[in-house]
């Protein structure tokens, strides 16, 4: 059997993080005839006939309440994807809003600032469970291929384990670069005013200072921004959430991409030194 070859490989740890933080440049990527993968780690439905916290239910009724949230957002992500070209897997793990102990009516998640606060200690296991999913997915040398991952910029705990896992795929030989995490990223956002974001997070700056991590400016041309943006409008389940509007969505993006090229449109990401 033939295995496709991808020299970019875009871990995104929900639907539509690679797409909101990385869709210009993987718009770039596909358009130049470079095959680009995007795996989506949190994919898995929540477990059929077990009980949803009161935190989830919350999340749910902010997505409009579908009778089936997993196929509504895979149904989103199929169409933004296709927008920018590139393919997608998805892999067999819970959203941190589901995961705990349903059957004894305990979950690790029940609010915004357990979300984005400290990774509860029964999750930790999951991380040498994602750096092993993702070793065996990727069945090519490591040197011809390169791996983003989030920055962990907004501290979601989501993003933290794939955070964390790219790191162990780093010390194991990949090539790997990170990418800030948008909305988080943005210092316009709400989420920046909730005190969720890098400009706001002494740890997230600590680990970058640690870690030597030099920042790379991928310029962008309007034709991928536009790409970028139609490839978000797919997402109608979360601009409301995230963005308040399309309208918004379309006015905080180009701004945040100006913001970082200087003038021109670009997204950043930040390698290790």
């Amino acid at each position: 059997m033939t295995i496709k070859f991808y020299p970019h490989i875009y871990l995104s740890p929900h639907y539509d993080d690679a797409s909101l933080s990385c869709g210009g440049a993987i718009h770039q990527q596909t358009e130049k005839g470079q095959a680009v993968l995007v795996v989506t780690i949190f994919a898995a439905p929540p477990s059929s006939g077990e009980p949803l916290s009161t935190y989830a239910e919350t999340m749910h009724r902010a997505w409009g309440n579908p009778a089936d949230v997993v196929a509504v957002r895979q149904a989103e992500d199929r169409d933004s994807l296709a927008v920018l070209g590139a393919d997608y897997l998805r892999l067999n793990f819970n959203d941190c809003i589901y995961r705990g102990y349903p059957d004894r009516g305990r979950w690790f998640y029940n609010s915004d600032d357990e979300l984005f606060g400290t990774i509860h200690p029964d999750d930790e296991p999951l991380i040498p469970q994602l750096v092993a999913a993702l070793l065996e997915l990727i069945p090519y040398e490591e040197a011809e291929t390169t791996v983003y991952a989030p920055l962990s910029v907004g501290h979601h705990v989501d993003h933290q384990l794939v955070h964390t896992a790219a790191w162990e795929l780093r010390r194991q030989g990949w090539s790997i670069a990170f990418y800030e995490d948008y909305p988080y990223a943005d210092p316009a956002s709400r989420f920046a005013a909730a005190g969720w974001s890098q400009y706001a997070l002494a740890p997230t700056l600590a680990a970058q200072q640690a870690a030597r991590l030099q920042p790379h400016l991928r310029f962008l041309s309007e034709e991928n921004l536009q790409a970028k943006l139609n490839s978000i409008r797919a997402y109608r389940s979360q601009l409301e959430t995230l963005f308040g509007s399309e309208a918004g969505m379309t006015q905080q993006l180009r701004h945040y991409a100006l913001r970082i090229g200087e003038g021109g449109l670009a997204e950043r990401i930040w390698v290790p030194g």
